[in-house]
């Protein structure tokens, strides 16, 4: 199984929370996020979307160009910092995060990958099957 490399980061870079003040929570648990390294490079000082807030319907997976994309559900307020997350991360269409995408979705194919399984790794492409599988 494909399993990214991953660390912790700051959600709020230090050195926003310095100039905000606010020093005194760098290191506290709630700042802190468990991300890809690639992804984690990419982020940098941006104001993201913070993955603890954001809902289940808020992106989708195309099959079979497994693009991550906005769904109807992400509030107005929140639109331009959700389209920023997924174009400054690479989420969309990068070619190394389609290639887990991929990788997960070849492995479920396969039946490598049971859907409980996939849904597991990657729910959002579990979410596409289903949707597939209902349309036809």
């Amino acid at each position: 199984m494909v399993v990214p490399k991953a660390n912790m980061d700051h959600f709020v870079p230090i050195k926003e929370l310095k100039t905000t003040g606010k020093h005194h929570l760098a290191y506290e648990w709630s700042n802190f996020r468990y991300v890809e390294g690639v992804i984690n490079q990419r982020k940098g000082t941006l104001s993201l979307l913070d993955p603890f807030k954001i809902k289940d319907d808020w992106f989708e997976i195309i099959l079979p160009s497994l693009q991550l994309i906005l769904t109807d559900k992400v509030p107005k307020s929140q639109r331009a910092k959700a389209e920023l997350t997924l174009t400054r991360l690479g989420l969309r269409d990068h070619e190394v995060v389609i290639r887990y995408r991929r990788k997960w979705y070849e492995m479920y194919e396969s039946n490598k990958l049971t859907l409980a399984g996939l849904r597991e790794v990657a729910p959002l492409i579990a979410d596409a099957v289903e949707r597939a599988a209902e349309n036809g």
